[in-house]
């Protein structure tokens, strides 16, 4: 998941005319972690459950909270860049111009190499899911296959992005509503769905409940939970309790005691890096924490399929399961260097600073927005 890049901290001014800018560490160490909890369920758990010819998983549990930590992430990051000023259609443009583009390239070059290079055996996508997914459908058409299971995660971004943009001038974020918010979003989703009764719904309502990630709504709440409280604004008790709270929903929507614990952990692991003090026991390993943070996002768009595509083919030249792990790894790393260098970057700098582009970016969205 792409976020924000942290809020430079600025030390105290030394014998240089200029003050230096320090970018917080504990951030990136949040985001690699986050990040490194996707591949860790991709190559190790749903691989082999999804594709058994390539072995036996080699974990109990899918673990699956790198994704949803991610969205915390994100969600914490639109309430520190939004602003109140009337600049909130450019900044959500900008929020466009960073995620669209490199998730576009990662459709086509994940379909582009299963339709390739996929093994008979598999379920390759179509052109009709190539649509599907560019268009950002299949969350609501059940006819429509996701090309890679990370996808699931842009079309809620994007809403939250959009939602945002809508509701902070509005002073949706302000006073004692938040708090009330915060709790609706967390627990409403539960009874909703208590005693299943989404899933014994008619598909349209399961359909609508899905692509909207109204399942999903307590990773955001908690994300701007999180915020407040870095802002003084909620009590850590408060917290506590949305925390708590939080992982309760986690395991009533996923049925999955281990990934809501690690999602626990996660959570206070997150609130850390908010409001402590930066994490400098990580400074010397700073420069590879930055780097896979700055291709975080490529990472995560990358690593799934064309993972599994990659220690298939390690597998057809007698590679064992670690070997398979380490090349899927390298690739998915390697892969999103380039995405982030040759397609996220340049995108970004075209649609936020070439002003026809950004002028007619600005009006497309603040139209979608009203």
């Amino acid at each position: 998941m792409s976020t924000p890049s942290p809020p430079a901290t600025t030390p105290r001014q030394s014998n240089s005319a200029h003050p230096k800018t320090a970018r917080r560490l504990s951030w990136d160490v949040v985001r690699v972690l986050a990040v490194l909890a996707v591949i860790f369920t991709h190559t190790t758990y749903m691989g082999p459950y999804l594709h058994p010819e390539l072995g036996h998983p080699l974990t109990p549990h899918p673990f699956q909270v790198g994704a949803s930590a991610l969205l915390v992430i994100s969600a914490y990051f639109v309430c520190v860049t939004v602003r109140k000023d009337g600049s909130t259609i450019s900044w959500l443009w900008r929020r466009y111009a960073r995620v669209v583009p490199p998730y576009l390239a990662a459709v086509v070059i994940t379909y582009t190499a299963l339709t390739l290079f996929g093994p008979d055996q598999w379920t390759l996508p179509t052109p009709h899911d190539l649509w599907g997914n560019l268009t950002l459908a299949s969350s609501f058409d059940p006819t429509v296959r996701m090309i890679d299971g990370s996808y699931w995660t842009l079309p809620l971004q994007l809403m939250a992005f959009t939602t945002a943009a809508v509701l902070w001038p509005r002073g949706a974020l302000s006073g004692q509503r938040v708090t009330v918010l915060l709790w609706v979003m967390i627990l409403a989703p539960v009874i909703l769905q208590w005693n299943d009764r989404i899933a014994n719904s008619p598909l349209w309502v399961i359909q609508l409940w899905n692509g909207f990630g109204i399942h999903r709504l307590q990773l955001f709440a908690i994300g701007i939970a999180i915020w407040l409280w870095s802002k003084h604004r909620i009590g850590l008790v408060h917290l506590g309790a949305l925390l708590v709270a939080t992982v309760f929903a986690h395991h009533a929507q996923t049925q999955d005691l281990p990934s809501a614990l690690g999602m626990g952990v996660l959570l206070v692991v997150v609130a850390g890096a908010a409001r402590g003090p930066d994490w400098t026991v990580f400074e010397p390993v700073r420069r590879p924490v930055q780097f896979l943070a700055k291709i975080s996002f490529g990472i995560y768009l990358l690593n799934q399929e064309l993972g599994y595509l990659v220690a298939w083919q390690l597998m057809e030249l007698g590679v064992g399961r670690v070997g398979q792990i380490a090349g899927a790894v390298t690739a998915a790393i390697l892969l999103a260097w380039l995405l982030t260098r040759y397609v996220e970057q340049p995108a970004y700098r075209l649609l936020t600073t070439f002003k026809p582009v950004r002028r007619l970016g600005v009006r497309a969205v603040s139209w979608l927005s009203t």
